[in-house]
């Protein structure tokens, strides 16, 4: 049995979501794979019939345990600092290091992700070098294209090593050696542009094994494969089959409509215990309203259109032609 410690962070805004999630991690887990699940939250603010609705919905499953550990007021001076679409519990995996003294290595994900990979043997081949993390590169990053190009030049770092937080395999034995918490502490009261993802990558910088993008694949930024702007080690399309599909920035497939492969996430929700048929449902009408409504706004432009032609002709008169 491959034991594999993985953790997350959530307040009542995310209950749904996170078990979606775990379920997409579940699904895709080898047989020998087992998932000790550790949900990081404030107890006081995450009530305990959304801490019972995800013991239960995983109590049967024979691959897993969750556990939840309470931080408490940890990070309360995050609110001061902290903007964007991001909450305070992104915040809390800057505590990991000290929360699980009995682990030397885990994995920590955002709540916004689907996995379709067993990740295993990731976890087992990650940080063999005395490296404190493992991470993608954050696909916003990119030195001709993206406005985003400029922000980690203001943190010290290249925009060839600036790396996306939303997965990480962490080395908490060697962030403890260094007393890193004490670190992360202090720049979490620094108002940065990416919050306590520039934490991570100020603190951990140069120290960072980077992983391909298929335990990462952000897609709010899939243009940059889709018009080879970057390449990818595998065929893009096979990305959106087997990669970990990270839904980064605001738009969410379960609160928007512009939202990539919004349709895997909505697949693994089907088959999540938090599966509701009035808010599937809902969705597809939202989908065919807003099919309608673009249909009905082309038209529109084009009756529009003709009517301006035809105010034109009558009181300029038509252009001759020869």
């Amino acid at each position: 049995m491959n034991k594999i410690p993985i953790i997350f962070a959530i307040d009542n805004n995310v209950v749904m979501q996170c078990g979606v999630t775990i379920t997409s991690l579940l699904k895709n887990a080898h047989p020998e794979t087992y998932y000790e699940i550790f949900i990081l939250c404030n107890q006081a603010q995450l009530s305990v019939e959304s801490r019972n609705s995800l013991t239960r919905a995983f109590e049967n499953d024979k691959q897993c345990k969750i556990a939840f550990t309470d931080v408490g007021e940890a990070f309360k001076e995050a609110e001061e600092v902290l903007h964007g679409h991001v909450t305070k519990a992104t915040y809390y995996r800057l505590s990991i290091p000290s929360l699980f003294p009995q682990f030397d290595k885990v994995i920590y994900a955002d709540i916004d992700m689907i996995f379709q990979q067993d990740l295993s043997e990731l976890f087992k081949s990650s940080l063999q070098h005395g490296e404190l993390l493992a991470a993608a590169l954050d696909l916003a990053i990119d030195d001709k294209h993206y406005f985003h190009s400029a922000l980690p030049s203001k943190i010290g770092k290249n925009v060839r090593d600036y790396f996306n937080a939303g997965f990480l395999v962490m080395n908490l034995k060697q962030m403890r050696e260094e007393n890193l918490v004490e670190e992360f502490n202090r720049h979490a009261k620094i108002k940065y542009d990416q919050n306590d993802q520039d934490v991570l990558n100020v603190v951990c910088n140069g120290r960072v094994q980077i992983l391909p993008s298929m335990y990462n694949f952000q897609l709010n930024h899939f243009s940059n494969y889709m018009w080879g702007r970057k390449t990818s080690e595998i065929q893009f399309g096979e990305l959106f089959k087997h990669a970990t599909l990270h839904y980064t920035w605001k738009h969410k497939p379960w609160n928007s409509l512009e939202c990539v492969a919004y349709d895997t996430w909505w697949h693994y929700y089907k088959m999540s215990p938090f599966y509701d048929d009035m808010v599937y449902f809902k969705r597809q009408y939202d989908q065919i309203e807003a099919s309608r409504n673009d249909y009905h706004q082309l038209s529109n432009g084009r009756l529009l259109k003709r009517i301006m032609v035809n105010i034109k002709h009558l009181v300029f008169g038509k252009r001759k032609t020869n």
